[in-house]
């Protein structure tokens, strides 16, 4: 197959001549791909190099002052590539592209210009975007993933947490005796990152290490790198590495048995963590059945329980129904005195019988209010 032409490609980042193993070639960087051509014009290039598998890129040291340009190292998982730029500038620039692509972040090692740092920002802007889009479009079935995902968790360390970068820190510190060592999912959604929380001088620092993915295993991203099988033994190597100051965060999830609860004392009023006594039977509730009517306890699972003492349930301190209340009769209010110089006490009992009764009751309260009227004359 014949090599793509540049308007098949991704676009281009950043080019320019560059040296690679004593070759001028020019380079462009395409994604996280470099690719080589003869020169400026060539619609073809003659060889790439994919970036995915990065490892370090540094700074040849020991060719000493007499090069004003160093030679960049360009360290894979698979080979070493020296690279050299035109310029010191350039070389700058080349080392800010590369990096911004592989860790999809600024570095801030560089002595770049504004400009040229915001040029970065938007290419690390790019460039996650572009690796979501290819990674949703190469995504495989739900089928095909179900059982890949749940390797991935059964080989998760136990101080995996689902949180970000700010949510691992606070994490770290509010747990501080559970351990000071927590892995996470890394902001790019392909690698990991290993957060530490340690005590220097009184103050608190954070410090987050990047964990990548490789044919092989896994890379803990340090100088030198770190290969390893599975993160499990990127965690027990990282521990070794630090003299096993850190240890992984490992929150304690158990359950209690029992309740308790917390009760004032009623002779000295002082708050006592308590315990809830009781039977043994498990949580549940008191039905009556629909058919017998017996009260059973049922257990919150659905099976149920009979209750020893068959008969309904009755309330011991309930006291004993009383009779239904009944009106008493009504006495008939006696007579208003005849005496004039008597007060009446009670008004007359009216009973309401019947029509006539009432009329005779009526006629002979307005002659007593008569009579009443002329005795106060």
């Amino acid at each position: 197959m014949s090599p793509a032409k540049k308007s098949s490609l991704p676009p281009s980042y950043f080019e320019g001549f560059i040296e690679k193993d004593g070759t001028k070639l020019w380079t462009c960087l395409r994604g996280n791909t470099l690719y080589f051509y003869k020169d400026s014009k060539n619609p073809t290039y003659t060889e790439k190099l994919e970036l995915g598998n990065f490892v370090s890129l540094t700074d040849n040291q020991t060719n000493g002052k007499n090069y004003r340009v160093p030679t960049m190292i360009l360290k894979l998982t698979d080979c070493n590539v020296k690279l050299k730029a035109t310029s010191l500038e350039t070389h700058e620039q080349w080392k800010g592209f590369i990096l911004s692509v592989t860790q999809l972040e600024v570095p801030r090692c560089l002595t770049l210009l504004p400009g040229q740092i915001h040029a970065l920002q938007d290419v690390v802007l790019q460039e996650t975007m572009r690796q979501n889009m290819l990674r949703q479009t190469l995504k495989p079935s739900d089928k095909e993933t179900e059982n890949d995902y749940e390797d991935v968790l059964n080989v998760m360390p136990k101080c995996f947490y689902q949180v970000s970068r700010t949510e691992a820190e606070n994490l770290l510190r509010r747990h501080p005796q559970c351990g000071n060592l927590l892995l996470r999912p890394s902001r790019d959604g392909i690698s990991n990152a290993i957060t530490t929380c340690l005590e220097h001088q009184g103050t608190t620092k954070m410090m987050h290490y990047r964990v990548k993915p490789s044919d092989d295993g896994f890379i803990l991203d340090v100088v030198p790198p770190i290969f390893r099988k599975s993160l499990q033994d990127i965690i027990d190597a990282f521990v070794e590495k630090t003299d096993k100051t850190t240890s992984p965060l490992i929150l304690d999830q158990s359950y209690e048995d029992t309740i308790s609860f917390v009760k004032a004392e009623k002779e000295s009023g002082e708050q006592v963590l308590q315990k809830a006594t009781g039977s043994s039977v498990p949580l549940g509730f008191v039905k009556a059945e629909k058919e017998s009517g017996e009260h059973v306890l049922q257990k919150a699972t659905g099976s149920s329980v009979p209750l020893e003492n068959k008969e309904p349930l009755k309330n011991k301190n309930k006291t004993p129904d009383k009779p239904p209340r009944t009106n008493p009769k009504v006495k008939p209010l006696p007579d208003l005195p005849k005496k004039n110089n008597q007060k009446a006490q009670t008004l007359p009992q009216i009973h309401p019988k019947s029509n006539f009764a009432q009329h005779d009751i009526t006629e002979e309260l307005h002659l007593k209010l008569q009579l009443r009227r002329k005795q106060l004359d």
